[in-house]
């Protein structure tokens, strides 16, 4: 066959005929036979390439499209697919480039957006993803969905519920996307958005337990208490025996500090799950932040009988035991069971800062047994930064500045938000004659806003009541 440009197109023409019939093996035929003839002939070239790919050859495909942008540097089809190549590779910054380059063709397929936007959203360029998701179809409510899904991981709330509201007009499932919008105008502080959005799947005849509880956390943002109590009460009598509802709502109670709502809504979930321990235990923070200590220590008591293998209801008790005086019980009841291999982490933590309160000196047996306690704390989990400032603390004190520094920088480093470690590490750098050090340590306390240097143990106690309580019953909407 000569080599005339005619030749070269009615190849290409075969080659896309035999592609269309499903004779991918011929018409990659037909494209090598133009290539030999000029290989610089690149609509051959991409047709051969598209195909490879297609097949889910893509280390076959990959440099035919790069020979063809040596040809035609702004090829947005070879700019696309190398796109695609490096997106499965999760090469996600070459990806990103190449879809940029391909910017006016990329709209054509949805996925290629989706793909894109995700590029962007891992570099944490949310704005232009936002943008770019924007030009998905408004009729395509899968892919808006999905879109709505990527920016809610991303944490960018706002944009992810208007994805979510446009995706529910017709998309096969109406209430999930509907239930995504809303907590996403929850998590966004929309909380009258959220309302809005819960009244709609309402009068379309949706009425879960969830839908019912998010309601609840945001009429409370709202200060609409009433309102929040209704919701949860109707959430409720859908699903009476599941505790997570309960713990969810006693949750956001304590941070708006209804701290009465949210005994009424533990005792009411108590009526119905009567062994669920995490409920009592809830319901005696309530009673701590009400000033009621025995209901409190009762809770806490009838939480370490109901799992006595669990570790936070011990943690409870040593508090109330510590706020009430009673020091030597916490550490009578806790040096029994600190070693015992079935408690986590929080036991041998208590039992340390038990000793601290009952007034132990420096360099004592008892000092030395609330190092050993804390030590024991941080192999069981070397991620709580509460055991490592209270043996870095403890350390100071027993003059092992060595010693106290690394584990008091790690507190920092693992809870910036707490000023206590902070504090003491700037008075460990002084000693070691490290002024400047010193220096950023108490502009870091300065900027916490905190003159308090012991550590608060009803707001220790509270948040790490929540952590446990949400670690077991972690679920993701």
């Amino acid at each position: 066959m000569s080599e005339s440009p005619a030749d070269l197109k009615a190849l290409n023409l075969l080659g896309i005929a035999l592609t269309e019939s499903g004779s991918i093996d011929a018409a990659n035929n037909a494209f090598a036979q133009a290539l030999a003839i000029n290989p610089h002939f690149f609509p051959a070239r991409k047709n051969l390439a598209i195909n490879e790919f297609n097949q889910k050859h893509y280390a076959q495909a990959a440099p035919e499209f790069r020979n063809i942008l040596q040809d035609a540097p702004g090829d947005e089809i070879a700019n696309i697919y190398l796109g695609e190549i490096d997106f499965k590779n999760k090469d996600f910054t070459a990806a990103a480039k190449h879809y940029q380059a391909a910017r006016a063709k990329i709209s054509v397929q949805p996925s290629w957006l989706l793909h894109y936007a995700e590029c962007l959203l891992v570099s944490r360029s949310v704005e232009k993803a936002t943008a770019v998701l924007k030009l998905l179809p408004e009729q395509d409510s899968e892919d808006r969905f999905q879109a709505g899904i990527l920016l809610a991981k991303a944490e960018a709330y706002r944009p992810a519920a208007r994805l979510f509201a446009s995706s529910r007009k017709t998309h096969h499932d109406a209430y999930t996307a509907g239930y995504d919008e809303m907590l996403m105008h929850v998590k966004a502080a929309e909380y009258a958005e959220a309302i809005g959005t819960f009244e709609d799947l309402l009068r379309d005849g949706h009425k879960t337990a969830e839908l019912y509880n998010l309601a609840a956390e945001a009429y409370l943002n709202m200060n609409r208490v009433q309102e929040a109590y209704d919701a949860m009460r109707a959430g409720t009598q859908i699903e009476p025996e599941s505790e997570d509802n309960y713990i969810d709502l006693a949750s956001i109670c304590l941070e708006h500090q209804e701290y009465s709502l949210g005994t009424d809504i533990l005792n009411v979930g108590i009526h119905y799950a009567p062994k669920s321990y995490r409920l009592y235990i809830q319901r005696g923070v309530t009673y701590v932040m009400r000033g009621n200590i025995d209901s409190a220590e009762k809770d806490f008591e009838s939480a370490a009988t109901l799992a006595p293998d669990k570790s936070l209801p011990y943690l409870a008790l040593s508090w109330v035991w510590i706020e009430d005086g009673k020091s030597s019980k916490a550490v009578s009841v806790l040096r029994e069971k600190a070693n015992e291999p079935a408690f986590d982490y929080l036991v041998p933590y208590a039992f340390g800062v038990a000793l601290l309160h009952s007034g132990i000196e420096p360099g004592s047996p008892e000092a030395q047994e609330a190092i050993k306690a804390f030590e024991l704390s941080i192999t069981r989990n070397s991620k709580f930064s509460n055991a490592h400032s209270e043996l870095g603390k403890l350390l100071f004190k027993a003059g092992e500045i060595d010693r106290a520094i690394p584990e008091l920088k790690l507190a920092t480093e693992l809870d910036p938000e707490d000023a206590a470690p902070f504090y003491v590490l700037a008075q460990a750098y002084r000693k070691k004659g490290q002024s400047a050090e010193a220096a950023k340590m108490l502009a870091k306390v300065s900027e916490l806003h905190s003159d308090e240097h012991k550590q608060d143990l009803k707001k220790q106690l509270i948040r790490l009541v929540r952590q446990d309580t949400t670690s077991q019953a972690q679920a993701t909407p």
